[in-house]
């Protein structure tokens, strides 16, 4: 069974919606884990896509953050808020679709460091792995993905020197995040992909046309799921469209059994 799987970051559901149809209708992802939703639940569009076939999980909220899974295929087990947060904001979702278990994340900004706000953004990475441990092993089928808002190493950047030390490629965030790595997963773009490449563009200065972004959009796999996946890639095309989200989907095509 071949399945095919895509995070997006649209920065708005309900501005990005018709962009997000035609991404389903003319891509087709099986599953699709898309992160600042910014709405709330009861406002979710959700008819747009049920009416296309996608079943849909939603953890929204007013004007900030928000996360939602659509799928071809039904939810066995869905999860929402999956640790106790300092704040209620709402990054976290888990499900389970055909024996995969894929937990879809928004991490924090961070907004600058020496803030609370980058404390809470590191905390959130390490108690995300703290979660992991209890509640997971690397043999299980083990999807992590979304948009994590770091740039894990120097290929991930269009300028190291320009970045160093600001937020996304600061020194504490990439320790983290490699920590949380460290867990067990593989990072299936770079399965596949060795050159530099990115999936955010600010919208400022024309950054997308001379792209000047960062990788900060992941799918990470645990090694026996990795080992079955035969394709991912940066979709650009969508970053390209009239009037975008400021990411791109990266996308990952899973042979399963059965």
């Amino acid at each position: 069974m071949k399945i095919k799987l895509a995070t997006w970051n649209v920065n708005s559901i309900r501005a990005r919606s018709p962009l997000v149809l035609e991404f389903l209708e003319s891509k087709k992802p099986d599953i699709l884990c898309i992160q600042e939703t910014k709405v709330e639940d009861k406002f979710f569009p959700k008819d747009e896509f049920e009416n296309i076939g996608y079943n849909i999980a939603i953890f929204g909220e007013k004007r900030f953050n928000g996360i939602a899974t659509l799928s071809k295929f039904p939810f066995e087990y869905v999860e929402s808020h999956i640790f106790n947060e300092r704040v209620n904001q709402k990054r976290t979702l888990i499900t389970k679709i055909n024996g995969m278990t894929i937990i879809n994340l928004y991490f924090p900004n961070g907004q600058s460091p020496n803030t609370e706000a980058f404390r809470y953004k590191l905390d959130f990475i390490y108690r995300l792995k703290d979660f992991l441990w209890k509640n997971f092993s690397i043999n299980d089928n083990l999807v992590i993905l979304g948009d994590f808002n770091v740039a894990m190493d120097e290929i991930d950047v269009y300028d190291k020197k320009a970045m160093e030390g600001k937020i996304g490629f600061h020194p504490e965030e990439r320790k983290a995040l490699k920590n949380l790595y460290s867990w067990g997963f593989v990072d299936l773009f770079r399965k596949f992909n060795k050159e530099k490449a990115f999936s955010w563009w600010d919208y400022r200065a024309g950054a997308f046309w001379k792209d000047l972004g960062l990788r900060i959009d992941y799918i990470w796999a645990t090694p026996n799921l990795a080992e079955k996946c035969v394709k991912c890639f940066i979709e650009k095309s969508f970053r390209r469209k009239k009037k975008p989200s400021d990411h791109a989907p990266v996308v990952a095509v899973f042979e399963l059994e059965g």
